[in-house]
């Protein structure tokens, strides 16, 4: 018989599955990270993952729309942060904070199409292109604060972040990682703010 979690021990499970989930799709991608290796990680029962995800491209899914939903309030809080005096530096921080937690929880992955279509796969075409499209107008919605009026400049503040979002796949391989994203992060902050 399965064991019976608190609510205080399911969130802590979640929370582990989700982390740890983070890090193998980081460090391995989708179709190399086994559910036997998750619950190596988070040190639970196999059975005890199937309680919270029916397959390993749900927990996946899950990370990634967490990362969409998040965004927006995450932006939105830090630019409350902002310092004014200091703009572009500012602002360079905050796009940076955003490209490294997608960087981090192992999102940039799916921007290898392969990575994607297998969760998306088990989800439909229909789920798949409606998160894209979410992720695409979240996206958009950042520069759309700096009450740039432009659609065309919204699209290609937009597209050249998402530039920078490909330029993760082969961030490890960069010497001086942060110093390299931080500077063309601060070129693109210096196009918006002129």
């Amino acid at each position: 018989m399965p064991r019976k979690y608190s609510e205080t021990e399911k969130e802590n499970i979640r929370k582990a599955l989700r982390r740890e989930g983070a890090e193998c799709l980081r460090l391995y991608g989708v179709r190399r990270t086994t559910v036997d290796e998750l619950v190596r990680r988070v040190d639970i029962p196999k059975g005890t993952f199937y309680l919270f995800y029916p397959h390993k491209e749900a927990l996946f899914y899950d990370l990634l729309r967490s990362f969409i939903d998040d965004v927006e309030p995450m932006y939105l809080a830090l630019l409350q942060e902002l310092d004014e005096n200091h703009i572009v530096t500012s602002l360079t921080d905050v796009f940076y904070r955003i490209l490294m937690r997608f960087y981090q929880e192992g999102l940039h992955r799916f921007l290898e199409g392969a990575e994607l279509d297998l969760v998306f796969r088990r989800y439909g075409e229909e789920d798949g292109i409606s998160l894209e499209r979410t992720f695409s107008e979240a996206i958009r919605r950042l520069f759309s604060y700096f009450y740039i009026e432009d659609e065309e400049d919204i699209a290609a503040f937009s597209e050249g972040y998402r530039a920078l979002m490909y330029l993760l796949l082969s961030a490890d391989k960069l010497d001086g990682k942060e110093k390299t994203l931080r500077f063309l992060i601060r070129g693109l902050v210096l196009q918006m703010v002129e």
